[in-house]
């Protein structure tokens, strides 16, 4: 008899347990879309309306709600057809060891001192630049139907790749591991309702951060002003030491980065707070680069020719 007790138990759990897994990882994929939110609310209300109509016994109410309940998931599937995607792609490749990994710490330095670099030289021109660095999740999808250049990364390469001249200038680079995969490479935008003002560029970002774990470095073409989109959110990078320090952290290396020459120079403290901007305008961005410059010139570099040394 005890036996049984503890295999019904057991089995209680086990039922428990799947349910709590399942709504983890929906509300992994719900968390950061307003849009999605919205629909969730509504669904949410159905049932509640259904649950009315039940009680108060309202026959032709309950026939629409029925209706609604019995075919509505398939509309829910069609509509939740990105984030269900991504919620597949993680399950299937989160696993997966990344490129990243397997990089010395002299590589792992030079990606990211030739990154930074490249963005504050494109920033200071306000030229418009899309990097994406790949982690686990694979991007082999979006490499393929891109200019594939397999080539070393280098601040040079960078910055010219985004010149508006050139043919590969319009669209995404991505970086595997210590070096440039491919250029023009085009991400479905996101869903969310960020503000208009942000460009093509942004909203390709975050869209892609939605579905895979990579992290994109972003140059706005107005401001010159610089944010990274990481799980479906932008944040601001107010100096060279913030972005290092975000990059260093969030590809996963070292929890401090090393001190080199340049970066013991803009240290100043060892915590760094993060602003969310995916709400702020493109003119409150240009009011606050204004201001940085302004204050501390070493913290962003002018258009007219502010240099870091």
């Amino acid at each position: 008899m005890w036996i049984d007790s503890l295999i019904k138990i057991s089995r209680s759990i086990v039922d428990i347990a799947i349910v709590w897994i399942v709504i983890h990882y929906l509300l992994k994929v719900f968390r950061n879309n307003s849009r999605t939110m919205q629909i969730m609310k509504g669904i949410i209300y159905v049932f509640v309306a259904k649950i009315i109509a039940d009680f108060f016994q309202l026959p032709t109410f309950n026939m629409v709600l029925n209706f609604l309940v019995n075919w509505g998931f398939l509309a829910v599937i069609v509509i939740f057809q990105p984030e269900i995607r991504g919620l597949l792609e993680k399950m299937g490749q989160g696993s997966k060891r990344s490129s990243l990994t397997q990089l010395s710490i002299t590589q792992k330095e030079h990606l990211i001192n030739e990154i930074v670099q490249a963005v504050f030289a494109m920033s200071s021109t306000q030229t418009g630049a899309l990097i994406t660095i790949q982690k686990s999740i694979s991007l082999e999808d979006y490499i393929k139907n891109a200019t594939v250049l397999n080539s070393d990364l280098t601040k040079e390469l960078l910055t010219s790749i985004f010149v508006t001249s050139t043919p590969l200038h319009d669209g995404a680079v991505i970086v595997t591991g210590d070096r440039i995969a491919c250029a023009s490479a085009y991400f479905p935008p996101t869903n969310q309702e960020i503000p208009s003002r942000f460009g093509a560029r942004h909203r390709a970002a975050v869209g892609i951060s939605e579905i895979t774990d990579s992290i994109t470095v972003v140059v706005s073409e107005e401001t010159g002003s610089i944010s990274i989109a990481q799980n479906g959110k932008l944040t601001l990078m107010d100096s060279m030491e913030t972005l290092y320090e975000f990059l260093y952290n969030g590809l996963g290396f070292e929890e401090t980065p090393p001190e080199n020459d340049w970066m013991s120079f803009f240290r100043k403290s060892k915590e760094t707070s993060f602003e969310d901007v995916s709400t702020t305008s493109m003119s409150e961005l240009q009011r606050k680069t204004k201001t940085l410059q302004d204050d501390d010139p070493m913290k962003l570099p002018r258009k007219n020719g502010g240099k870091h040394e």
